[in-house]
């Protein structure tokens, strides 16, 4: 069994592919890193971008929603690897909501991606 399997296995969420943005400002900094967020769960995201982002530190991801007001959530930044024969980092992030209300948006916000898939699989 390889460790990416195993690793999948050991998730208490199932995940969702969509392809959204994000932008990603560190805890204290004032620069951010625009982003593009390829899967979710209830319990965490991950990311590509073009920069690495520094394990185990706490940032704040600005989440667009299209024409909606966009989702602030905070989160803690897991692993952040290289992906081969890109320019690009592929990070994993662990969600810290801050507050009950930013956890209910959230989960608002997987219902949608849920549902959106869903509907697009039934046709």
């Amino acid at each position: 069994m390889n460790s990416e399997h195993s690793f999948n296995d050991r998730r208490k969420h199932a995940r969702f592919e969509l392809m959204d943005y994000a932008i990603v400002t560190g805890e204290g900094e004032t620069t951010s890193t625009r982003s593009v967020i390829v899967d979710i769960s209830l319990g965490g995201l991950q990311l590509r971008s073009r920069a690495p982002f520094k394990s185990e530190s706490k940032y704040t991801l600005e989440i667009g929603r299209g024409t909606s007001t966009p989702i602030v959530i905070h989160a803690e930044s897991m692993h952040s690897k290289s992906i081969e024969e890109t320019d690009l980092f592929s990070t994993g992030f662990r969600l810290t909501p801050a507050t009950a209300m930013e956890r209910i948006e959230w989960v608002e916000y997987v219902h949608q991606v849920f549902k959106a898939q869903g509907e697009l699989l039934t046709g």
